[in-house]
């Protein structure tokens, strides 16, 4: 290794290169950093995998240099900063200085000339000078003990590999770029003369003089024209790309011996940035530096960089004694993190393999369970998960608490500790990325975890020696992390959010999947035939109506084929392999009514759906210890805050078709009990006349009216008994589209009306509905502001496309600044609403079980004595959950099945 290392930055070509390469990236405050953040992982990798003794940073300036005064076309091609890159420019030159670089950047002169003036001029004091620049002007430098870096294809070019790459030797890049020009330059060159004839003339003749000097024996049209036309424009051109090497640089090379570690001012500046990864890798590198100074073997040093590789040891309890001495331990804390490992994802036949709980984020201590292996049984894995759920002055961060609660309700085992889930935490901090473990210790670690494979996803698949390391890893990072997510979540006024309503829904939810809902088997198997037998009446339809051919009617081509092709149907839309046949393009044909065949294909495709996906699939679903249906709730999967559903997802079995109110009709109550339905009527509605202050809506809510019908009315102006059903359901549409941000192009699609009349009846409705409009404006508005959508009780969907100079991209991302506001709200107002019911039930001691949600309806199982009460609970705990200036409405239904409920 070199004793003494000078590298030379290109800083301007980091900034353009780091911003072009890594996604739209925004800070707490909305400001663009994705160029701060690439330039500051370019510097680091500089630092640790080039080792430097020296640094010393180069800048062009805003201004324009002498070569502008020599060409006055010279880089004119060069549109001015992307709108998202001008910011960050400052921010760039603040990080240079917290990260205590010396820099240069003077007036008439550009980054290249700095450059080739220190590495001619400090290349005797080194024993290797580094130019980090992807600009092949500075190609001409390479040679001896200097070469150019390119820190993007990571490859250090030596005078070998210069000419490898261009074709000439490092002291003909001037002649060969005099010859061919720089378009990113607006370097003319030579008219005719491309890099293979340069780099040919050049190995023939050494060099652009010779070149000149051997003109007149050159044959060929393109090289005679170019030598006899425009040899000023390579003489113009090579006075454009030499580089100046004898600037006054204002700088001993003493004084750019560079040592860096990073100081609590550069943290706070990253951290205030937003950055996460990068910060752990600092806090790591802070450690190691301590650790080296304390002569840790541990610790890999070289020169001013110092790195270690983390690890978590974990301590494995074997004995009675030494389950007793972690005991003690355990109450002596008052927060510690436990992951624990399970050997199927059944509740109700899972059991719990091993626990590995961390007290500092350091280290762990690691229990197995595993019946082939511990000599711990079901006494001592109830003491322990006792002494850590069952003590409600300790707080226990994990990272699937539902899971462990589940556990704790089937081990009859209360759960008093204080929760802190490091995934639904995440979810509430970022709800638009990924929330499991792995992504998560990457983001808040720079930690890559250890995974199991898909195929075995349980610790049992790992050598007994290997799982101990396994845990600990999770539970010493959930640790770590969950410090951190706390103060962030407080940071971000998202505290109030998780510890109000997503923490207290956690135990709900787990008592729904535990509690899961009967399905009638014998009805299913009735179901699949009638449906079976329904499919095949539909192809024999078909098959008459196209004179008894046969045909797949699962294959869109064959379909596509018959439709348009056969019976020479109206063609609504291609793809790029044939005709579309989806489902608006049927219902598009449906409504031209030239041929039954489209509504046939229509029900054969949702009556298929509805057999694979349902009818058959849901019985072989049914749990053999429970005879029960049990989803799946979560919490932390849709950006909005809706729950999700799935394993089988119930939240999609359609309700308004006649098809799928009979999958419906196959879910039913346990013998002796009811199912009770609640469901929220028009909510999104009613949060919009509230949040906008319409008198026209707040008044039509407050007496009672169809607001549909009611808009009908305003918009169209006709009396309310005078409303047609159609217009009753385009003013539905409206209502809603217009709410989640539909444009006209949207609504004449949706109405199969034209654009104009589309755009007509939006303009009719924001007339009438005047304060809805400026509603709807100042929610873009406030976006753009804050960079995030804010729901009624703070939770917040950050959205960097906002700021985006694309229009299209800016566009989507103001539809989901108005709608998020809205459906995020009515997403929050029914999980405060399971909430406080599931807190009235248990305070009651009633045996009523909440079983469903789907979207705006809860479904609870309710013995018949216990109706009345239930009736009345219900209801007051969601029309009372939140005080509007309109009241919250909630249809009621009640039955043996789920379609009774309606």
């Amino acid at each position: 290794m070199a004793e003494k290392r000078l590298i030379v930055v290109d800083v301007s070509n980091f900034i353009f290169r780091a911003f072009f390469a890594i996604r739209v990236l925004h800070s707490p405050e909305g400001v663009p950093v994705n160029a701060v953040h690439g330039v500051l992982n370019m510097f680091l990798k500089l630092l640790s995998k080039y080792r430097p003794t020296h640094m010393f940073l180069a800048k062009d300036t805003s201004g324009g240099s002498f070569r502008n005064e020599m060409y006055s076309e010279y880089k004119a091609n060069r549109s001015v900063p992307p709108e998202d890159l001008v910011p960050q420019f400052e921010l760039i030159q603040t990080l240079i200085e917290k990260m205590g670089f010396k820099y240069c950047a003077l007036e008439e002169f550009e980054a290249d000339d700095i450059i080739g003036s220190a590495a001619v001029q400090w290349a005797k004091d080194f024993d290797e000078v580094l130019i980090a620049s992807g600009d092949k002007d500075l190609m001409q430098f390479v040679g001896g003990n200097i070469k150019m870096l390119d820190t993007m294809k990571d490859i250090a070019y030596d005078a070998d590999a210069v000419f490898e790459k261009m074709g000439v030797r490092p002291d003909q890049i001037v002649d060969y770029l005099a010859m061919v020009g720089d378009a990113s330059d607006n370097i003319p060159g030579m008219k005719g003369i491309g890099a293979k004839g340069a780099a040919k003339l050049l190995a023939e003749y050494d060099s652009l003089e010779k070149c000149i000097e051997a003109k007149d024996t050159f044959k060929g049209k393109k090289l005679t024209n170019a030598f006899e036309n425009h040899l000023d424009d390579a003489l113009l051109s090579k006075k454009l790309v030499q580089i100046v090497t004898d600037i006054d640089l204002g700088v001993e090379v003493d004084n750019l011996a560079f040592q860096f570690y990073p100081s609590d001012e550069l943290i706070e500046y990253l951290r205030s940035l937003g950055f996460k990864t990068v910060l752990k890798k600092l806090e790591d590198m802070r450690l190691a530096e301590y650790h080296a100074n304390t002569n840790d073997n541990n610790i890999e040093e070289s020169n001013n960089f110092v790195t270690a590789t983390k690890t978590y040891p974990s301590t494995e309890i074997t004995t009675q004694d030494e389950l007793k001495d972690l005991l003690k331990k355990i109450k002596a804390v008052s927060f510690l993190s436990a992951h624990s490992e399970y050997d199927g994802n059944d509740p109700h036949d899972r059991h719990l393999l091993a626990l590995s709980i961390s007290l500092d984020g350091e280290s762990a201590f690691y229990i197995s369970f595993d019946k082939a292996s511990s000599q711990f049984g079901e006494k001592e894995r109830f003491e322990v998960l006792k002494a850590i759920w069952g003590r409600d002055d300790l707080e226990v961060a994990s990272e699937h608490w539902k899971r462990d609660f589940a556990e704790s309700l089937k081990l009859e085992l209360e759960v008093k500790a204080q929760r802190f889930d490091i995934v639904q935490a995440h979810f509430i901090l970022n709800p638009q990325v990924k929330h499991e473990l792995d992504f998560i210790a990457k983001e808040y670690r720079g930690y890559d975890i250890t995974l199991l494979e898909k195929k075995s996803p349980y610790i049992l698949s790992l050598e007994e020696s290997e799982r101990g390391k396994f845990c600990a890893e999770r539970s010493c990072l959930i640790f770590q992390i969950a410090e951190e997510m706390k103060k962030e979540l407080v940071a971000k006024e998202l505290n109030t959010v998780y510890d109000e309503i997503d923490n207290p829904l956690i135990p709900v939810l787990a008592r729904m999947e535990l509690e899961g809902i009967f399905l009638n088997r014998e009805y299913f198997e009735e179901l699949s035939i009638e449906f079976e037998s329904a499919l095949v009446d539909i192809e024999k339809s078909i098959e008459e109506e196209i004179d008894g051919d046969s045909i797949n009617l699962n294959s869109p081509k064959q379909v596509g084929e018959l439709l348009f092709e056969r019976m020479e149907l109206p063609i609504i839309k291609k793809t790029k392999t044939g005709f579309s046949t989806d489902s608006e393009v049927l219902q598009e044909l449906v409504s031209l009514d030239l041929s039954p065949i489209p509504g046939l294909i229509l029900k054969y495709r949702e009556m298929s759906k509805l057999l694979s996906t349902y009818v058959r699939a849901l019985p072989e679903l049914i749990n053999p210890k429970t005879s029960k249906i049990h989803t799946t709730f979560n919490q932390h999967i849709a950006a909005t805050g809706r729950l999700a559903s799935s394993n089988p997802n119930l939240q999609n079995i359609p309700i308004r078709t006649e098809l799928g109110k009979k999958v419906r009709k196959g879910f039913i109550a346990t013998p002796g009990h009811l199912l009770l339905g609640a469901d929220y009527s028009q909510v999104e509605l009613r949060l919009l006349a509230h949040f906008s202050g319409d008198e026209t809506m707040i008044k039509a809510f407050q007496a009672g009216q169809d607001i549909h019908r009611q808009t009908a009315s305003e918009v169209l102006g006709i009396p309310l008994d005078e409303v047609t059903s159609e217009q009753r359901s385009q003013a539905k549409a409206v209502n809603f589209g217009l709410m989640y941000g539909q444009s006209s192009f949207g609504l004449s699609k949706q109405l199969r009306i034209s654009r104009k009349e589309a755009k007509e009846y939006i303009t009719l409705y924001f007339s009438r509905f005047s304060r809805v409009k400026e509603y709807l404006d100042t929610l873009k508005e406030e976006a753009e502001k804050t960079g995030y959508a804010q729901t009624f009780y703070g939770r917040k969907r950050f959205l960097p496309d906002i700021h985006s100079s694309n229009r299209t991209i800016k566009a989507m991302a103001e539809r989901v600044a108005i709608n998020s506001p809205i459906q995020g709200t009515a997403a929050d107002i029914i999980k405060v609403a399971m909430i406080r019911i599931q807190q009235k039930i248990e305070d009651k001691n009633l045996k009523s079980r909440l079983i469903l949600q789907v979207h705006d309806e809860l479904i609870f199982e309710v013995p018949e004595s216990e109706l009345a009460e239930m009736k009345t609970l219900v209801r007051e705990g969601m029309e009372h959950v939140v005080e509007l200036s309109i009241p919250m409405k909630v249809d009621m239904g009640m039955g043996v099945n789920w379609l009774d409920l309606k």
